[in-house]
């Protein structure tokens, strides 16, 4: 207990014990969690304080290696409620922080050019998948589940394709973009809920296009809650501008690539994964694409 008694040695410690590598002591004054100290959490929670964003823990006590927090007990919720809640907290971090920085056409042709080649790579990869599939004597569960669904890969390619064309063409033009603080970390265990709201684990956080913060949350959330209710409240909230809708839809649908093993089972399942994941996110993209929501 040497770390609890470098950082406050009047506290009296009734029991510990480790949660995912984070220690949670209960003391005579409550409990508190200790972790390794992170400058880079202490210049974000204070230029977020100047922003008037308070959604974060702050350091009860600490010394010149660990931090301590008081420990929230987490109110009993539904997975739509805690994800309800990380929407409206991102919401308002972006409204908070939200400055506008000027195009560098050299970077613009960078991310440009980075998914356009990420497109041809899958593209080619799943035809020779495709082939070797086709050619096979016997064809395994989840290459035959694989082919049935190969028209929804190819969809989701062209679909990438079109929206950072799209994307590409419309930001080449601008003078500046919309830049905001992000958690670039977002899954619903990154939330607490006790009296207040507040997220953890910032160690990705950065100045980036509010967009990764929503890219971040759907890949965690896509198949467990309904994203299109989320993604209405946040842009009641702060709403996407042209070319944010493109850059997301973009890159959302950028299909993985699938690696086979000798593992059926396990193929089987990363190929239904895969395919539900394509499926799912075709239909998102394709509801406010369709409606011309975003325009």
């Amino acid at each position: 207990m040497n770390k609890l008694k470098n950082i406050d040695d009047t506290l009296k410690v009734r029991s510990c014990c480790y949660k995912k590598n984070i220690l949670i002591v209960d003391t005579d004054r409550g409990k508190y969690v200790i972790k390794k100290k992170d400058d880079h959490n202490q210049e974000l929670f204070q230029y977020l304080d100047v922003k008037n964003f308070h959604n974060y823990l702050n350091i009860y006590r600490e010394d010149n290696y660990y931090e301590m927090y008081p420990y929230i007990d987490n109110i009993n919720m539904t997975m739509e409620e805690r994800a309800l809640d990380i929407i409206y907290l991102i919401s308002m971090l972006h409204n908070k922080t939200t400055f506008y920085k000027t195009v560098d056409l050299n970077k613009i042709k960078e991310i440009y050019e980075d998914v356009l080649n990420k497109l041809a790579y899958i593209s080619n990869y799943y035809d020779n998948v495709k082939v070797i599939m086709e050619e096979s004597s016997f064809i395994a569960p989840s290459g035959y589940l694989l082919l049935r669904n190969s028209s929804i890969i190819y969809e989701c390619i062209d679909k990438s394709r079109y929206f950072i064309d799209k994307w590409y063409n419309l930001i080449k033009n601008k003078k500046s973009f919309r830049v905001a603080t992000i958690h670039n970390n977002l899954e619903l265990d990154h939330l607490l809920k006790g009296q207040e709201a507040y997220l953890i684990s910032w160690h990705n956080a950065c100045r980036a296009s509010p967009i990764y913060d929503l890219i971040s949350l759907y890949h965690h959330v896509y198949d467990i809650v309904s994203f299109s209710s989320l993604f209405d409240f946040y842009n009641s909230k702060y709403p996407l501008l042209e070319e944010e809708y493109y850059l997301l839809f973009a890159l959302l649908l950028i299909p993985d690539r699938i690696d086979f093993n000798n593992r059926e089972l396990l193929n089987t399942k990363n190929v239904y994964d895969f395919t539900n994941y394509l499926a799912i996110t075709n239909s998102f993209v394709s509801k406010y694409y369709t409606d011309n929501s975003h325009r």
